[in-house]
């Protein structure tokens, strides 16, 4: 009869030391770079803007003209859209279309100038 293998009872693993400092910093150093990625990316997308696309608004989309607050979240609120102006009643709960007229041309604006271009022309009138 063959005796059984002898069994081969190995020591038991040490693991490394971890010094729980250095990982608490580790960790709050990779979390505060990512949260510092993610405020450039907000930033350059608020200041570049994004594609008209992706934005509800645009020339064509609906525009808020005026509001009137009435009440607790209630108002009378007119909104332009598409050559129309909506007079739309709001409340919590349901919006209400209350009138549809014709939108009245928009008064032509003056060309906002820059500071440069109007020291630029002061500048011969010395």
């Amino acid at each position: 009869m063959a005796s059984p293998a002898p069994v081969n009872v190995a020591a038991p693993m040490e693991l490394p030391a971890v010094d729980s400092g250095t990982t608490l910093l580790t960790t709050a150093g990779y979390l505060f770079l990512l949260l510092g990625v993610i405020f450039l990316a907000y930033w350059l997308l608020k200041r570049f803007g994004v594609p008209s696309a992706l934005t509800s608004g645009g020339p064509g989309g609906p525009r808020l003209v005026n509001r009137l607050m009435l009440g607790n979240r209630q108002s009378l609120t007119v909104v332009r859209y598409r050559d129309k102006d909506l007079l739309l009643g709001v409340t919590e709960h349901e919006i209400t279309l209350l009138s549809e007229s014709e939108a009245a041309p928009e008064p032509e604006r003056p060309e906002r100038k820059n500071f440069a271009s109007i020291l630029k022309r002061n500048a011969g009138h010395e």
